[in-house]
């Protein structure tokens, strides 16, 4: 049979090539049906938030589903509005998406509206979150089946968050621990047998594990190896933060940056203070706490990590994000649709946006917002031009530091958006944004 070519995400580094055999994959697409027969009892259609390209999709959207003698939805869903035409058709639905899709999904007002849709939901990529497990399956009434394994491995384990924390190896895998801690795979869909994965587990049972961390995040940092998976623990151990990612920036000198989104406390804290105050918090706490700590050098606080389109956050992005020349503010609300974003923003005073317009009178700067209305858009859309004209442009009120301000953007068509961002005494600013050809 022929050989299949992929690539690694990218996630630690650079993306690799891997070649797996088209018989390998239809083991591992035969065994997947064997294993969960009660997501392919029924027949029921597979709707896919990801590419056949990667081996996910290939297994669950394109391999998988033709074992069992599933119907695929044609395109690749990337709205709860087109996962919902997707359901419109079928009575039943496996939903076959990522982490972070749930993420954006549960912010999304018609989500819940899909309850009694999903034969199953199986997620993988990145790890998710007990809480967006538990709220996935709060809204729908399926708790998601998260899938665990790589391009050179096929499927190694799976778990649903509403049993626990424990992975069980997937029928027909067998694992031990590697002498550096790590997983040690054998298995029949593997490139070699056995393989050493680079994630840190211990063992419970001989079929079942908890994942500690990976063991290639570990970098040289003026003379002293750090681990940037234990860094992110002790940030995300904070009450202020929800998520963290850590990786070096800096090419002569490396140096440690990290991309924080806050929780609900942390955002009101920074909402009402400033970025100086909340990281002189973030320091203080952590380092009294262990002074072994190696504290990030750099801190963006962004509303969402940065995922590409396998929902895995890479180091080619977090460190994009790091360079940006300001941080975000405060984003206090968030909804999306299809074709409306609104959300509540906060400028925290000591912004970079603020500084020298004007020393006195500090306001924010017209070119500022139209930089983060962009910003937040393309968070929102997928499709928000990336070169594009502003017609009939106001700027009506000025916007101050520490004050609430309302962001909307509409979709007016297929190549314009309209903006219009409100302040408590009303209109500060508003634009037609059309694509530009080019």
């Amino acid at each position: 049979m022929a050989d299949v070519l992929f690539g690694t995400s990218g996630t630690t580094g650079a993306s690799k090539p891997i070649v797996r055999t088209e018989e390998s994959l239809m083991r591992d697409a035969k065994a997947l049906v064997a294993a969960f027969p009660d997501l392919w009892s029924d027949r029921p259609a597979v709707v896919a938030s990801i590419r056949p390209e990667h081996m996910y999709g290939a297994l669950w959207r394109v391999r998988a589903p033709v074992v069992a003698g599933c119907e695929v939805w044609p395109s690749v869903v990337f709205s709860v509005e087109e996962l919902a035409a997707a359901c419109a058709r079928y009575s039943k639905v496996l939903f076959v998406t990522t982490p972070s899709f749930l993420e954006k999904a549960l912010a999304h007002p018609d989500f819940a509206s899909l309850k009694g849709c999903f034969k199953g939901i199986v997620t993988s990529g990145s790890l998710l979150r007990g809480e967006t497990a538990l709220a996935v399956a709060e809204a729908t009434g399926v708790c998601p089946l998260e899938i665990f394994g790589s391009t050179e491995t096929g499927t190694v384990a799976s778990r649903r968050r509403a049993d626990g924390e424990e992975w069980t190896l997937f029928p027909g895998v067998g694992a031990s621990l590697s002498s550096e801690g790590t997983i040690a795979v054998d298995s029949p869909y593997a490139m070699t047998r056995p393989f050493a994965m680079s994630d840190a587990v211990r063992f419970t049972q001989p079929d079942r594990f908890i994942l500690i961390g990976r063991t290639d995040r570990r970098v040289k940092i003026l003379e002293k190896y750090v681990s940037l998976s234990d860094a992110e623990r002790a940030l995300e151990s904070h009450a202020f933060v929800s998520r963290a990612r850590v990786e070096t920036y800096g090419e002569s000198v490396p140096r440690l940056g990290a991309l924080v989104v806050l929780s609900q406390e942390g955002r009101a804290a920074l909402a009402a203070s400033s970025f100086s105050s909340v990281l002189s918090r973030l320091r203080r706490d952590l380092l009294s706490g262990s002074g072994e700590l190696a504290f990030p050098r750099r801190i963006r606080f962004v509303r969402e990590l940065p995922v590409n389109e396998q929902g895995k956050t890479t180091v080619a992005a977090v460190r994009n994000a790091l360079a940006l020349w300001c941080q975000e503010p405060v984003v206090l609300e968030w909804s999306a649709t299809d074709s409306v974003l609104s959300a509540k923003l906060v400028f925290p005073p000591d912004a970079e946006c603020f500084k020298g317009h004007f020393p006195s009178y500090p306001i924010l700067p017209g070119v500022a917002q139209l930089y983060f209305v962009r910003h937040f858009a393309r968070q929102a859309f997928a499709d928000f031009p990336t070169v594009a004209t502003y017609r009939r442009l106001k700027f009506q009120k000025i916007v101050m530091p520490g004050r609430e301000v309302s962001l909307e953007i509409v979709r007016r068509g297929a190549e314009s958006f309209s903006f219009s961002m409100t302040g408590a005494t009303g209109a500060c600013s508003s634009a037609i944004i059309e694509r530009t050809a080019t």
